[in-house]
Parts: structure tokens; C-alpha cells; sequence
């Protein structure tokens, strides 16, 4: 449906998109994951046309649509900023792309999309406000309905809940997502939220500095992520990393007195002292506060609560992890503990490139 190919753009001789291709499918939510300057909010405004691309195509089902006026990609597009137009009323501002030259229709159409889309966004007492008088979470349904009631072909939403409380983003993301099994819309949508990503998305990219790195499933990800990136920026909490050098036919990490067979870990041949990057989900490491075979010993340096379970930190030497436990875990901060992960559990990862150097491990 959406195609993007080759994209790049720059800014200040910067490369903001490094040549990033993805395709979004028909009545699918695309969601970009990254941080803050990982080229997210560009690639939507390049999409959108607001963004000239300096190399690359975006086409629309099967339309160019690289060069194509803004006003004619037939795009919705809700900003982080939401962009709200403070001198008229809730009513409208939904209503407001209905009432230009280019959408335009009639006033008996237009109250039957706005009755319609404010019944779903639950926003129908507020139709007479004035948009100043409403809270940030109605105004972020506000700005949700005035991107839904024109039916566009594409939805872009770009961290459209990221400046709510959690409740409210909790509430927003479940109805957007009904919103989108009711109508079957199509959604290209950027956010810095691991959560949000993993509850709304059909499929997720990860994106930093500017290039794409996998996309997929949040199963698939998890599974078998390709680079170092996918573990950094997926899972409550991310990824654990240590490094590792080549040793003896043994993979040791730095600085511990620990190390997996490299035969196991489907390590290609290497010479001795080759750097190596190993990652394990923190729910593939156990943890125990009693000293077992074949288990490192660590401290737990921090624990926080999170409501039905709690996380906790552990330190080893300079490596540190976190790992969420069950509510009634013994381990109290500056306890001694031991953990370890079986080798068919770890990925291993090009200590320069970041690149996956191992085999499928998790298949």
C-alpha cells in the first residue's frame, strides 16, 4: 500500500534518513520504534509531504508519489504537537478539513462524520467547547477525531500520546486500536514507547539514526532480533549485554568468572580474543540468591516496585542488568545473588558492527 524506498534525507549535511526502505501493507498498524533523533518524525513528515526527499520513492498504492503536493497525498496526519486551532471550537476544528476547497463537503455529510467519530472517541459533550478549556487528554482525542472524520487513505500519528499520563495513554491506545479493527484503516505510526508499540502494532520497525534496522512482528523480533539496536530499544526492560572475547574454544565475559561453549553458542571460527557482544532477554536469565554451579555471583544494587511484580538490578563488576521478579522475590537491594542463562538462550552480536553473528537461535 505504502512503499518507501531508498529514502534519504539530510539536514545540515546530517544524515537524518540513511537510505530507509519499508513497506506498510493495506489495513495494517505500522508502528516506527525509536528514540528521540532516530529519524522517526521525518520519515512521517517525508511521507507526508511537509519534507522534500533528497534521494529515494514513496509510492502510494502504486502511484509516485514522491514530488506530489501535500495537499494531495490524501493523508491524515496527528503531530506530536497536535496543532489544535485555538480560536474555534471542538466541533470546528474536527470539522475544519471537511469545510476546505479540497474536501469539501456539505453540512448534513459533515454532522454525520463528527456524530459518528465523536461517539467513538467518547468526545460528544465536548463538541461546543472551546479547545483552550479541555484537558490534554480530551484535547489529544480532539486531534485524534479531526485526522479520523476525513477518511483518508493513510494515517500518520506521530507520538500522539506521548505527553499523557500513563492512564490516559493506556485508555487512547486501546481505542485506537478498536478504532482501527471498526474502520480498518491504515496507520504509520512513530513513538519512543516499547509499551505502546508492543499493545497497538501489526508490525514494528526499529528505527535509529536514521536507518531501519528489522521489521517484523514483535514475536519475530524477539525471537530473532538482527542487530544489537532491536535489543536495546525492545522489552520491559531492554535487553541484558555483556561483553565476551573468543577463548579456547570458550566465549568469557569480560571481566567475570564466567563462559559458554562457542560451539553452543553457533559462534562462527574465530581467533582467540576476538570481542564479541552477548544478549539475553532478562527473561531467559535466572536469578537465584543462593550460590549455584555454573552461576556468577552478582549483588542486587536496586529494586522498584511496579504494582503486580517489581524489577530488580543487578550488578556484576561493571555489567549490570535488570530483570523483573515476582512480587514476593526475597532479594532485598545489597544482597548477594547469582544469575546465569543457558547458551541456546544468548544472541551474539559483532562488537563493532553490532550486527547478529550467530545462528537462529530461538527458531
Amino acid at each position: 500500500m505504502l512503499e518507501i524506498n531508498g529514502i534519504k534525507k539530510n539536514f545540515g549535511g546530517k544524515a537524518a534518513l540513511a537510505g530507509v526502505d519499508l513497506e506498510v501493507r493495506q489495513g495494517e498498524v505500522f508502528v516506527l520504534l525509536g528514540p528521540t533523533g532516530a529519524g522517526k518524525t521525518t520519515m512521517l513528515r517525508v511521507v507526508a509531504g511537509l519534507e522534500k526527499v533528497d534521494d529515494g520513492q514513496i509510492v502510494l498504492k502504486g502511484h509516485d508519489i514522491t514530488a506530489v503536493d501535500p495537499m494531495e497525498r490524501d493523508m491524515a496526519m496527528v503531530f506530536e504537537g497536535l496543532n489544535l486551532i485555538p480560536v474555534l471550537s471542538v466541533r470546528d476544528n474536527i470539522a475544519f478539513a471537511l469545510r476546505s476547497d479540497i474536501y469539501r463537503e456539505d453540512e448534513t455529510e459533515i454532522e454525520r462524520r463528527l456524530q459518528r467519530v465523536s461517539d467513538d472517541l467518547h468526545i460528544g459533550h465536548l463538541l461546543d467547547r472551546d479547545v483552550e478549556t479541555l484537558s490534554g487528554g480530551e484535547k489529544q482525542r480532539v486531534a485524534v477525531a479531526r485526522a479520523m472524520v476525513r477518511r483518508p487513505v493513510l494515517f500518520l500519528l506521530d507520538e500522539p500520546l506521548s505527553a499523557l499520563d500513563l492512564k490516559l495513554r493506556e485508555e487512547l491506545r486501546v481505542e485506537l486500536r478498536q478504532l482501527h479493527e471498526r474502520h480498518g484503516s491504515t496507520i504509520l505510526y512513530a513513538t519512543h514507547d516499547y509499551h505502546c508499540a508492543a499493545a497497538i502494532a501489526d508490525r514494528i520497525g526499529i528505527i535509529n539514526d536514521g536507518k531501519v534496522y528489522q521489521l517484523g512482528p514483535l514475536p519475530e523480533l524477539l525471537e530473532n532480533p538482527n542487530h544489537r539496536v532491536v535489543g536495546e530499544l525492545l522489552g520491559s526492560p531492554s535487553m541484558a549485554f555483556f561483553p565476551a572475547r573468543r577463548d579456547n574454544g570458550e566465549v568469557r565475559l569480560d571481566g567475570l568468572d564466567m563462559g559458554l561453549a562457542a560451539d553452543a553458542l553457533r559462534v562462527p571460527v574465530a581467533a582467540d580474543g576476538t570481542p564479541v557482544l552477548l544478549g539475553v532477554w532478562p527473561e531467559d536469565v535466572e536469578v537465584s540468591l543462593s550460590a549455584r554451579e555454573g552461576m556468577q555471583k552478582g549483588v542486587v544494587y536496586a529494586t522498584d516496585f511496579r504494582g503486580t511484580d517489581r524489577a530488580i538490578q543487578v550488578q556484576a563488576g561493571d555489567k549490570a542488568f535488570r530483570k523483573v521478579v515476582e512480587l514476593d522475590f526475597p532479594g532485598r537491594q545489597g544482597d548477594d545473588c547469582w544469575f546465569g542463562f543457558a547458551a541456546e538462550k544468548v544472541f551474539v552480536f559483532d562488537h563493532q558492527s553490532g550486527a547478529r553473528i550467530n545462528g537462529a537461535n530461538h527458531a
